[in-house]
């Protein structure tokens, strides 16, 4: 372990802040990307165009969510092998994962491009916003392939000990997005067919960096495009490392498409204010969602080394920081919201609407620390399970259950709609902390020290 990545010494909110800085720029950059198709649309093309957009998505944000959880599954066995410095286990593994890639980015491609009207359908898009929106899901559906490959390649590059050329091809991919989105629109009017194409082909730019770079690598984990293969048993163990994970996530994407499908049903308007709204909330819920997946390191590493009482500080840092951000950034929102929110439309209507969106979400963001940091450091500790439940249970089976009442009880307005995440997020945050504070006991890591961790099957765990 380097003296970088080692979290067992020193000042933990020192330790936690510059472990979560890379982290943040990586998440930051991939938020930039995203939101600049929207900025583009809303403020060149319309907010038909907007709501388009917006629509396609949350539907491309639930395939990529299933698909980053299989990358993790591959990335913890190449992770492992290389640690182990097992080379026939490594190869294996990701020669069957970048091919398995090429395979599921074909087979969604196809059946993507195919499903789209019926997607669109079924999420009651509004009349005047379906043909933009179909015509953005195909062309983003053709170039899928390109998506899971970078992904892939960028998850076996960090398992390796690489997390800098995945930023930096990163970077590269949002420079190239936002000036094709601008070349598309602006000088060739190709309206919301522009703005995929430029995502595509920024795409698939990195695609080819990513493999490149593993093609000419040095080591064990150098890729030969001729010895792509599917090894039965690397896929059963990236199915069992991966599936629950990206099950989870797409099951959670899924839901925030069914809270869709009633502000689809609101008009346009409604929907393109939201999703300019949402644009948003993804930028304000950054520094959460870096502290939890610092925290997992965190707490990881001092358990494993036998340091639980340090674990559970930096635990309680990692929150008491979340939270300082969470109140800091809700504050500057509600005061500069109107004023960020014309960054993604123009329209005047469309801005009202956002900002009803946004007053009921921000003055409540503080419950997402609890969401997202002590399901981290449940995770660091290889306890995902309890955490994993709840999440799904309060954000898919009880928000539509609180929606399907609001529908038929008074009609969904957007403030009762809106409402239905702040309160699944307070009744989720409400069990982890009962469950974190009174029934989690990590006795049984008191006292063992990285070479006992290692050797003990109940450190085992720690891999997840």
């Amino acid at each position: 372990m380097t003296k970088q990545s080692d979290m067992t010494h020193g000042n933990i909110l020192r330790l936690l802040i510059s472990f979560s800085v890379p982290l943040f720029l990586g998440n930051l950059l991939q938020q930039l990307y995203n939101a600049f198709d929207a900025i583009v649309v809303g403020n060149f093309v319309g907010n038909e165009a907007l709501a388009a957009v917006g629509s396609a998505g949350v539907l491309i944000n639930m395939i990529i969510a299933f698909f980053m959880g299989m990358s993790t599954g591959a990335s913890v066995l190449i992770s492992q092998a290389y640690g182990a410095r097992d080379g026939r286990s490594l190869r294996d593994a990701e020669h069957t994962a970048v091919l398995l890639a090429l395979i599921m980015g074909i087979a969604l491609s196809a059946l993507g491009i195919a499903a789209t009207p019926q997607l669109l359908s079924l999420m009651r898009t509004p009349p005047e916003v379906v043909p933009l929106a179909a015509e953005y899901l195909r062309i983003y559906f053709a170039g899928m392939t390109a998506l899971t490959v970078y992904n892939m390649g960028a998850a076996i590059l960090t398992a390796v000990g690489d997390s800098k050329r995945p930023l930096y091809f990163l970077m590269i991919s949002t420079v190239l997005n936002i000036i094709g989105n601008l070349a598309f629109v602006n000088i060739f009017h190709m309206g919301v067919g522009g703005v995929a194409w430029s995502t595509v082909i920024a795409e698939a730019v990195t695609a080819v960096l990513v493999i490149l770079t593993l093609c000419r690598a040095d080591g064990e984990y150098r890729l030969y495009l001729r010895d792509l293969r599917v090894h039965s048993r690397v896929v059963r163990r990236i199915g069992r490392l991966g599936l629950p994970g990206g099950v989870q996530q797409a099951i959670i994407s899924l839901s925030n498409i069914i809270v869709q499908s009633y502000i689809n049903g609101m008009g346009a308007i409604v929907l393109a204010g939201y999703i300019a709204n949402s644009k948003l909330d993804a930028f304000i819920m950054l520094p959460t969602q870096t502290l939890a997946l610092a925290v997992s390191t965190f707490v990881g590493q001092n358990l494993g080394a036998g340091q639980v009482k340090r674990a559970r500080r930096g635990a309680r840092i990692s929150l008491m920081a979340g939270l300082a951000f969470s109140v800091a950034i809700a504050v500057l929102a509600l005061i500069f919201g109107r004023y960020l929110i014309r960054i993604f439309t123009p329209d005047p209507a469309v801005a009202d609407r956002a900002l009803q969106f946004m007053r009921v979400f921000v003055p409540l963001y503080f419950l997402l620390c609890f969401t997202q940091i002590i399901p981290g450091a449940l995770r660091g500790a290889g306890d995902v399970n309890v955490a994993t439940l709840t999440c799904i249970i309060s954000f898919v089976p009880i928000r539509q259950a609180y929606l399907y009442a609001v529908s038929r009880l008074g009609g969904a307005s957007i403030g009762l709609v809106a409402l239905s995440y702040p309160a699944t997020w307070g009744l989720a945050a409400a069990v982890l902390l009962f469950y974190y504070f009174r029934m989690t006991d990590w006795s049984k890591f008191e006292g063992a020290g990285p070479a006992e961790g290692a050797n003990a099957p109940k450190r085992e765990s720690l891999e997840a």
